[in-house]
């Protein structure tokens, strides 16, 4: 049974053709807080919160140019096509994207001991490209640790440590295959991006300090994860153009929360990552690393969720600890570390100034 801020979110998108654009303009945020309106307040049951939050980072990956909808009580011939381009076995043949060609030596310096931060540097110094990119993620909010920007690979690997610096360097060769040029949707790519960064390094460090499992596993998770949201968006982008097709708000959520883990699974394979990803993938998966995963997406969506003002942190906290294998005081550090101690949420924002302009 699904809850009911979802039939709330579904009837929203239904109604929504012929509407003028000033009003156009402003319902989405209001479908977000729709998604969202149970994280703040009503009664979640617990083995919900996780999905919950998903769905709520998935409206706000849609949010602010929904278009076009679906005749109430007719199925969707568009997410069908979806549906079927998906489950054809030659399909991961012909979309599934390369494994990053710098993959395999991270990997195997990361199995090695005496490797050093500085020798994977190397290899990403290797491409001007991903070094630039490298720079760039060691200065989003994610990674940076010091006012100061990092402008070399040798400060990057002096400020965020060996294991920074392998976090780094995963996001920096996933990111190119996880753009997806959307004009639908064009909040979509950044949101799943930063979620992405943000939950991969908030399962590492649940897995470093919580369940002392493999941190680099970890990651990969989550970097995975978001790359099997941006696969789906990809096919419905290429199925609606060959058919001519709009494409319905609803009919994206419906794909993004059925098929983003099944596409990651596949990413994993093809990639050759360490066979525990895999197994955390699955929709049903228990155990250190599937509760790492279930934490950092969670997390990261709660994250996002709150510094665009659809939820206060208090509340999201109080939900993240009714996740599994998350004691509050490693979360409340995991917090810290992925929300910021000084961030504002745009509801904070907009109440301090209304608090300056009343003084």
């Amino acid at each position: 049974m699904r809850p009911a801020w979802w039939q709330t979110l579904v009837e929203w998108v239904s109604r929504r053709a012929g509407t003028d654009p000033v009003r156009l303009a402003t319902a989405p945020r209001q479908a977000v807080a729709a998604a969202a309106a149970s994280l703040q307040g009503e009664a979640l049951q617990r083995a919900e919160i996780a999905a919950h939050l998903q769905r709520g980072l998935h409206a706000l990956a849609l949010y602010p140019h929904p278009v076009g909808e679906l005749p109430e009580g007719q199925p969707s011939a568009l997410a069908d096509a979806v549906d079927r381009a998906l489950q054809d076995r030659d399909w991961a043949t012909r979309q599934l994207p390369r494994r990053p060609q710098l993959l395999p030596q991270l990997i195997q310096t990361v199995n090695d001991e005496v490797a050093s931060a500085r020798v994977m540097a190397a290899i990403i110094g290797q491409d001007p490209v991903l070094t630039g990119n490298l720079l760039r993620i060691a200065n989003s909010p994610a990674y940076k640790v010091h006012e100061r920007p990092v402008d070399s690979l040798q400060r990057a690997v002096t400020l965020v440590g060996t294991e920074g610096v392998r976090q780094i360097i995963s996001a920096v060769l996933v990111q190119p295959v996880m753009q997806v040029q959307c004009e639908v949707f064009p909040q979509f790519s950044a949101i799943i991006w930063e979620h992405a960064l943000l939950a991969s390094r908030a399962a590492a460090d649940h897995a470093r300090t919580v369940t002392f499992g493999d941190a680099f596993a970890a990651q990969w998770l989550g970097l995975v994860q978001g790359l099997g949201a941006a696969l789906v968006m990809r096919q419905l982008l290429q199925e609606a153009q060959a058919r001519g097709e709009t494409i319905a708000p609803a009919v994206v959520l419906d794909l993004l929360q059925r098929w983003s883990l099944p596409l990651a699974q596949r990413v994993a394979a093809a990639w050759d990552l360490p066979e525990p990803v895999h197994q955390a993938l699955a929709a049903d998966a228990q155990g250190p690393l599937a509760d790492s995963l279930r934490l950092g997406s969670a997390a990261a969506a709660a994250s996002l969720l709150c510094r665009h003002g659809h939820g206060p942190q208090a509340r999201m906290l109080a939900l993240l600890e009714q996740l599994p294998s998350a004691p509050p005081h490693a979360l409340r550090w995991i917090w810290r570390r992925l929300h910021g101690r000084n961030v504002e949420t745009l509801d904070e924002a907009m109440h301090d100034a209304r608090g300056e302009a009343g003084a």
